[in-house]
C-alpha cells in the first residue's frame, strides 16, 4: 500500500486510543528495570576502575543485562502489534520472548546492536578521557567533542540498521524462524522501503527533546507510540488486512 508516515502514525494513535493503560504500564516496568539495572552496575564500580580488564567486564555485564531487556520489551512490541492487527484477544505479557525462543531474539537483537553501536564506540573512548572533577561550565565544554561523535555516529546507526528493523515483527509471525531466517526476511521485506522507514524513524528524533525535558517520564506515551507506528509499517509492507475491534486481557 505504501502508506504514508503521517498516516502510518495516524493509525498507530488510533491504535492507541484507549489502550494506552496497559502499553504505558508496560512502558514504565522497562523503565524501572533499566533504572534498577544501571543502579546495580554503578555499584560495581567496574567502569569507574583503572584496571581494563574490569572496564570490558563491566560492558559485558551492561551488554547481557541490555539483552534481557530487550527481551522484555518484546512482550511489549507483540501486544501493541496483536492490537494493530486487531486480534480478537491480545494478551499483555512481558515474559513472552522468554518462553518463546529467547535464544532467537537475543542473536537478533545482538547482531542489530553490535551494527548499530559501533559508531558510538568513538564516543564512549572520548567521554573516558573527560576529568570527571572539572568545573560545571568546563565539563560542559570538555564534552562537546563527545556530543559531536554521537550526533556523527546517529546517521550511519540509522542506516546500517535499517534493513533488519523488522526482525522482531517476522519472529512475532513466524516463531520457529532462526535469527537468520528473521534477518534475511526483514531485508527483503525491506527492498525499496529504506528511506519510507528512515523518515519514520526521524520523525520521533524530536521526541528525544520530550523525554529529556520530562526526565525520561515521556517515554511511557513516546515508546507504545513509537511501536505502534513501527507496527503499522511493517503490517503496510507485508501487505497485512484487519480484522474486527479487539479485547483486551492482562496475562501475569
Amino acid at each position: 500500500m505504501n502508506l504514508p508516515s503521517s498516516e502510518i502514525k495516524r493509525r498507530a494513535r488510533s491504535v492507541l486510543e484507549g489502550n494506552y493503560f496497559f502499553a504505558s504500564n508496560a512502558a514504565c516496568s522497562l523503565m524501572l528495570y533499566s533504572f534498577i539495572v544501571f543502579l546495580i552496575l554503578q555499584h560495581t564500580g567496574l567502569e569507574a576502575s583503572e584496571e581494563p580488564g574490569h572496564i570490558v567486564f563491566y560492558y559485558v555485564l551492561w551488554g547481557i543485562m541490555s539483552l534481557l531487556g530487550v527481551l522484555l520489551e518484546v512482550g511489549l512490541i507483540r501486544f501493541i502489534y496483536l492490537l494493530s492487527r486487531k486480534d480478537k484477544q491480545p494478551m499483555l505479557s512481558l515474559f513472552y520472548a522468554y518462553q518463546n525462543q529467547p535464544d532467537t531474539f537475543i542473536l537478533v537483537y545482538a547482531f542489530r546492536s553490535l551494527l548499530a553501536l559501533v559508531w558510538f564506540v568513538p564516543a564512549v573512548l572520548e567521554f573516558r578521557t573527560v576529568p570527571v572533577n572539572l568545573e560545571p561550565l568546563a565539563f560542559m565544554g570538555a564534552l562537546l567533542p563527545t556530543v559531536f561523535l554521537i550526533l556523527a555516529g546517529i546517521l550511519p546507526a540509522l542506516i546500517l540498521s535499517l534493513p533488519y528493523g523488522l526482525a522482531c515483527y517476522v519472529l512475532l509471525d513466524n516463531p520457529l524462524y532462526t535469527a537468520r531466517q528473521a534477518l534475511k526476511t526483514s531485508r527483503r521485506l525491506m527492498k525499496g522501503n529504506y528511506l519510507r522507514l528512515l523518515y519514520l524513524w526521524s520523525s520521533f528524533l524530536p521526541f528525544l527533546l520530550l523525554i529529556v525535558g520530562t526526565s525520561g517520564i515521556a517515554v511511557l506515551w513516546v515508546k507504545p507510540y513509537f511501536h505502534a507506528a513501527m507496527s503499522q509499517f511493517y503490517m503496510d509492507v507485508s501487505h497485512q488486512d484487519l480484522p474486527e475491534e479487539p479485547q483486551i486481557s492482562i496475562l501475569v
